[in-house]
């Protein structure tokens, strides 16, 4: 059964295996755990500072996260979106799920803009994020500088 919940730190590993996994695909530069220490301490980084962080499990297998990062009262990042292939799309819309649930603690918490980043090479991320409002801008228009992975990336943002 698959199921949505908040992160628990039993699930560190499996969080940064299946980032790990979509992220060095041989697609686009490796990056690792260093690049990106939020994974180690993603209770601190993330709920703890009035963010959260969502996992998506079938029984309990992790099967997707998603994570939003407060950086004022009003705008927030999207970090850590990945579903395994198996579970995207039809039947299960895993990410859709994990998606509306980010987006409702978005709205409840007052949030006016999120943004997000994205490699250039991932069509199906940047169709999904069309398809839910964001829309593509250059990292010189975001209200605010953020830590992402790649140097060489796309950026989206959605005004709630």
């Amino acid at each position: 059964m698959i199921t949505n919940s908040q992160f628990e730190n039993r699930y560190t590993q499996d969080v940064i295996d299946i980032v790990l996994h979509f992220q060095n695909d041989g697609t686009r530069p490796i990056v690792s755990v260093d690049d990106q220490p939020d994974l180690l301490n993603i209770v601190d980084e993330y709920i703890n500072k009035g963010g959260n962080f969502w996992i998506a499990k079938n029984d309990e297998t992790l099967i997707g996260t998603i994570g939003i990062m407060p950086y004022s009262n009003e705008i927030a990042v999207l970090k850590k979106f990945f579903v395994y292939e198996d579970y995207q799309g039809a039947p299960n819309h895993v990410g859709r799920k994990l998606y509306d649930v980010l987006l409702s603690f978005a709205l409840e918490k007052g949030y006016k803009t999120i943004l997000l980043d994205t490699p250039h090479n991932t069509e199906r991320a940047h169709k999904f994020y069309h398809k839910a409002g964001f829309r593509q801008v250059k990292e010189t228009e975001l209200p605010i500088k953020f830590s992402h992975p790649y140097k060489d990336c796309d950026f989206f943002l959605l005004e709630l």
